[in-house]
């Protein structure tokens, strides 16, 4: 799974590596080093007016379908080897891809009694992409408009799998234009612009156990121990 990541680099530094040749709207600058479910964050993502944003959407996604946004608190993830069957996300992972920048991830193992929490982030303290879907939803009750995001999973690979059985699935800055394309929507094909990174890329070490609350916030956050 993914439940916790950090984001402080600067929108104009991340999104010129997606390499897009359209103007992309600011997003606004977050400074967050303790993401979680529930929260807006920024996500990358082609609109329904066919503009590619760059906004705040809320960690959780509400399919379009749904009576009440409490399904957005299950469906923070969503795993790869499914979505495209599954009600809730099936729409989405044929239409409705986005990319989330991340500045690193956060995974628990369980040591002995405890779980002791990691970060994991690219070694040149790049921005990592992370796979994921979106869709919009209108409060029947209140006609309140909210865009939601889910990260998409996968099997855990290399030193990840020795922390936690999932991990995020990646997408190669290189492949953005594609991932993002609504008329794609070949389920084989779509696997294919997903990009595992390989160990040398990235590195893996233990943080403070002040993670285990989501109120925990600041640099401290990915300090190693």
């Amino acid at each position: 799974m993914c439940g916790r990541f950090a984001i402080f680099s600067k929108p104009d530094d991340y999104i010129q590596q997606l390499g897009l040749n359209e103007d992309i709207s600011a997003c606004p600058i977050i400074e967050n080093y303790n993401a979680y479910p529930t929260q807006s964050l920024p996500v990358v993502y082609r609109n329904h007016e066919n503009i590619i944003r760059c906004d705040l959407l809320h960690w959780g996604l509400i399919p379009s379908w749904a009576k009440d946004n409490t399904i957005g608190y299950k469906t923070s993830n969503a795993r790869s080897e499914t979505a495209a069957e599954k009600p809730s996300f099936r729409h989405a992972f044929k239409k409705q891809r986005c990319l989330i920048p991340v500045d690193g991830w956060y995974e628990w193992k369980r040591e002995g009694k405890n779980k002791q929490p990691y970060f994991h982030h690219r070694k040149d303290n790049q921005v990592t992409w992370l796979a994921g879907l979106w869709e919009s939803w209108v409060n029947p009750e209140t006609a309140e408009y909210i865009e939601s995001f889910s990260v998409l999973t996968q099997d855990a690979k290399g030193n990840s799998a020795q922390i936690h059985n999932r991990m995020p699935v990646f997408i190669n800055p290189n492949n953005s234009q594609g991932w993002l394309d609504s008329s794609l929507n070949d389920k084989q094909l779509i696997y294919n612009l997903t990009n595992y990174m390989p160990e040398d890329d990235y590195e893996i070490y233990p943080v403070s156990s002040k993670m285990n609350s989501p109120k925990f916030q600041g640099q401290g956050c990915i300090d190693q121990i």
